[in-house]
């Protein structure tokens, strides 16, 4: 049975409420960071996915062309990512993070990691567990739908199997993700 038009409602609600208030807690548990959310998130992608046109990154990420262009300007002003000529068209550039970049998501996740655990330290790793698997299933719908891949924030994500078929046009990428997990664990 598809979801209801109320319960739709309700995600729509409690995803922006989420948005919310992740903006709230980056925000405020920034610290000492140099970078902010946005450069960040360019980061989490670009490890994810190499190197890439800024027109596709522009896609990929929802920011229009001016506000990539800043961005990317100060990644690599700070030596954080570089631009190469594209193999495939030398009139364009491909954008990729640099081993330093790269040791900034690193940093950055295990600065999130230890803000979040404390922010949930009265949960066990049950209840956190069944968090991410309903975070990665949705996400999993919403990349579907877009015809996109996962980037780095939700790689190794497993994904519990559907215990019903996938629905018509459903590409079964929870399936494949999970079936990239144990490949990569074999």
């Amino acid at each position: 049975m598809p979801v209801s038009h109320d319960t739709a409602v309700e995600l729509v609600r409690d995803l922006l409420e989420l948005q919310r208030v992740m903006k709230r807690v980056t925000k405020t548990d920034a610290g000492q960071r140099q970078l902010n959310p946005t450069a960040i998130a360019l980061l989490y992608y670009l490890d994810g996915m190499g190197p890439r046109r800024a027109t596709v990154m522009a896609t990929d990420t929802g920011l229009g062309p001016s506000g990539l262009s800043r961005q990317l300007a100060g990644l690599e002003d700070a030596g954080l990512v570089e631009r190469t000529p594209d193999p495939g068209d030398g009139r364009a550039a491909l954008v990729a993070i640099t081993e330093q970049g790269r040791e900034q998501v690193r940093a950055v996740v295990e600065q999130d990691a230890q803000r979040l655990a404390l922010r949930l330290e009265d949960w066990d790793e049950d209840q956190a567990r069944a968090s991410r698997g309903a975070i990665n299933e949705i996400t999993t719908v919403f990349l579907d739908s877009l015809g996109a891949e996962r980037t780095t924030s939700c790689r190794g994500a497993r994904t519990p199997p559907r215990s019903d078929p996938a629905p018509a046009g459903h590409s079964g990428a929870a399936d494949r993700q999970t079936r990239e997990n144990e490949e990569e664990t074999a």
